[in-house]
């Protein structure tokens, strides 16, 4: 539906609500080939609790739960954005930080990126994983690589 449209997004699942699909995309905007006379389904639909850009493709999610972690990374979500493949702009191709703060509302930060420059394509992040030392590992299908990210704090620790 084209460079912009429709956006990917995060739902806050919970059983028994539904989220659109397939009558609405993003904050209930109508599809263009089912959302017609299905206006009652899209109004009673729970919007998403976070949009990211159209066709960026966020793939791995994972919460960080490590207490090595610096303060504003405590409770944070970091989301591999894939990337696009079909627009005509590249977009997505790094790795962001999801904060929730206590109304649920969450706020996106940029934290890795480089994987895409000059419109040429390096890397394409595909999932994280935290192990039990504060070190995170993510994972790239473009060069069949696994990325190691430590976290060293003023002491060097």
């Amino acid at each position: 539906m084209g460079d912009d449209f429709p956006p990917c997004e995060l739902n806050r699942i919970e059983q028994g609500q539904f989220y659109g699909w397939p009558y609405a995309n993003g904050n209930r905007f109508p599809d263009p080939d089912f959302g017609e006379e299905n206006e009652k389904k899209i109004l009673n639909s729970q919007p998403p609790a976070h949009g990211f850009g159209a066709h960026t493709a966020p793939l791995g999610m994972t919460f960080l739960r490590g207490q090595r972690w610096p303060d504003f990374l405590q409770g944070a979500a970091l989301v591999a954005l894939h990337g696009s493949w079909n627009r005509s702009e590249k977009s997505g191709y790094k790795v962001v930080s999801l904060h929730f703060d206590e109304n649920g509302a969450v706020t996106e930060k940029p934290f890795i990126s480089g994987f895409e420059r000059d419109d040429d394509v390096i890397g394409r992040p595909v999932d994280i994983a935290e192990d039990p030392k504060a070190r995170f590992y993510l994972s790239d299908d473009f060069t069949g690589s696994v990325y190691r990210v430590t976290y060293k704090d003023e002491k060097g620790l």
